[in-house]
């Protein structure tokens, strides 16, 4: 058995790009209608440097209830890079594996020199006291951990935040592009640089299957029907050779190519050495 990684350096065009895992972490989550359960997903963020600024796309799980998470800090620091370099943050969307990392133990801002970008629809959307109840979720736990990573994450980072709304270019080389039903405001970020694209596809896609079978959907996706067309959408979009994909709850480092045969699409890794 190979030795995991905790990071994996890569560049698209002339941006240096860095997967940094937080770990690993439970999920009660299940398909439908198929009830798949996988017992762990990864966590992995990526960081970008533009040359300009130095970005982060979601910010983890963060320390807490997950025994095998937690890790991002460490992880970029053995790289050399300090929370401090860290200027821009992109959220994808408010659950607790993709914000939870905001915050210290102690609820200090873990970064503190960044601003954040989250869609306007998604924060307008959580600090709204949502009702959670149409989420076809196993555990009512799951509903609390929500509710408090809320609390604990984006409330702090108020005065801190730049909302956006449609299709934006937040910086040269930075696109974010709208892929709701998953959440009500759920953004994916695209690199470019020269002819080369990178898509963060954040959760569009959790596992390799939901490829394969576009009308799968998990008990999180808020708006299941519009969560499996979003996907459909942006994979039709985006299924060509010079766009990588970045998939940050496969299996590490969570790249590789959309490809399409006889009709259906699937996932391709690419082959790390």
């Amino acid at each position: 058995m190979k030795e995991r990684k905790d990071s994996f350096r890569f560049k698209i065009g002339s941006l240096e790009c860095l997967v940094i895992s937080d770990g690993m972490i439970r999920t009660p989550g299940v398909h439908k209608p198929d009830d798949l359960r996988p017992a762990q997903i990864d966590v992995m963020c990526l960081l970008v440097r533009t040359g300009e600024h130095t970005v982060l796309i979601d910010a983890g799980w963060g320390v807490g209830s997950e025994p095998n998470a937690g890790k991002l800090v460490q992880n970029l620091q053995a790289e050399g890079i300090q929370c401090e370099e860290i200027d821009t943050i992109i959220l994808s969307h408010g659950h607790p594996d993709h914000i939870g990392g905001i915050t210290d133990a102690e609820g200090k801002l873990v970064f503190p020199n960044a601003r954040y970008i989250m869609s306007k629809k998604e924060w307008e959307f959580w600090v709204s006291d949502p009702d959670l109840s149409q989420l076809e979720v196993p555990e009512e736990s799951v509903i609390t951990t929500l509710v408090a990573a809320l609390r604990r994450n984006l409330t702090p980072i108020k005065d801190k935040l730049d909302l956006i709304d449609g299709e934006t270019r937040i910086m040269p080389g930075i696109d974010i592009i709208e892929a709701p039903g998953h959440t009500i405001g759920h953004i994916v970020p695209l690199i470019s640089s020269g002819t080369e694209k990178l898509l963060c596809i954040c959760d569009l896609v959790q596992q390799p299957l939901e490829f394969e079978r576009p009308d799968l959907y998990r008990a999180y996706d808020m708006v299941p029907e519009q969560a499996m067309n979003t996907r459909t959408q942006i994979l039709s979009r985006f299924y060509k050779p010079n766009v990588l994909v970045f998939a940050c709850h496969f299996s590490f480092p969570g790249l590789g190519h959309i490809i399409q045969k006889d009709g259906m699409w699937f996932w391709q890794p690419i082959e790390v050495k």
